[in-house]
């Protein structure tokens, strides 16, 4: 019961039943149209300034067009998924109706409405992100997630969890880091990150009696970040850690993760 094998599975299974779902979570919060409040904003409403616009029966244009909404129709935003808006008129007509096409209503002060998909430029200027990445801690297995706050451009505070799996011991870490991102509005956009926290270590001797322990951790570190589309990119990132315990040696240990993350 005490094999490392054991401990591998147990330690598998509590990423796959707790930290990965609540991970996840998080990502997908963030995707375009997983908050429809959120995209609606305050708009409830608006009117057709165009000819007309189309409405779907489905989000998407392999769906068929079966209400032509035309100039001076009033229409209901009742809420969003990725680039489609759902809307009814004022004889309960509900369809999708592509983003862009919202562009020809106005709102009932007369101003255009100005709704679009999340885009590169909605990215550079983000105030929020989080993600998940795995990757390697010391020559063991690891996995984490982190939320980010940008308050410049080229600063964010990153408060980031970690759990790493090997075979003399498993680890749990959390650590705090300020993220300075070179340039800010690249698609390829360089990092680097200085921060510190605190590591608790659970050993798998199983010939002596091993005490878990927990020491303070300083970190400094370098990446990348990759703009895919809309609210994604991808994060690729090394850190080296330097685990201060109570012996006379303090432990260095390099980390490499990659990882998918979100903004808002």
């Amino acid at each position: 019961m005490t094999c490392p094998d054991y401990h591998r599975r147990i330690g598998s299974g509590f990423i796959e039943r707790r930290v990965l779902p609540v991970l996840l979570l998080l990502v997908v919060a963030g995707l375009p149209g997983a908050n429809p409040a959120r995209a609606e904003e305050d708009v409830a409403e608006s009117f057709v300034t165009q000819a007309y616009i189309e409405m779907r029966t489905q989000p998407g244009r392999g769906y068929p067009v079966f209400y032509v909404a035309e100039r001076g129709e009033r229409i209901e935003l009742l809420k969003r998924r990725t680039d489609w808006i759902k809307v009814r008129n004022a004889r309960g007509i509900e369809g999708w109706v592509h983003v862009d096409d919202i562009g020809r209503t106005v709102d009932a002060h007369g101003d255009a409405l100005a709704l679009s998909s999340p885009n590169y430029e909605g990215y550079t200027e983000r105030d929020w992100e989080f993600g998940v990445l795995v990757g390697d801690y010391g020559d063991t297995d690891a996995f984490g997630g982190y939320l980010g706050w940008h308050f410049t451009r080229n600063l964010s505070l990153e408060l980031a969890a970690t759990e790493n799996f090997g075979d003399a011991s498993d680890g749990t870490m959390g650590t705090l880091s300020i993220t300075h991102q070179l340039y800010p509005t690249a698609r390829y956009s360089p990092f680097l990150t200085l921060g510190g926290g605190v590591r608790e270590t659970r050993p798998r001797s199983t010939l002596v009696e091993s005490q878990d322990r927990t020491d303070n951790v300083a970190s400094v570190g370098l990446g990348v970040r990759v703009h895919l589309f809309q609210r994604m990119f991808l994060r690729l990132q090394y850190k080296h850690y330097s685990v201060m315990t109570d012996r006379d040696d303090d432990e260095e240990v390099d980390e490499w993760k990659i990882g998918i993350s979100a903004w808002y």
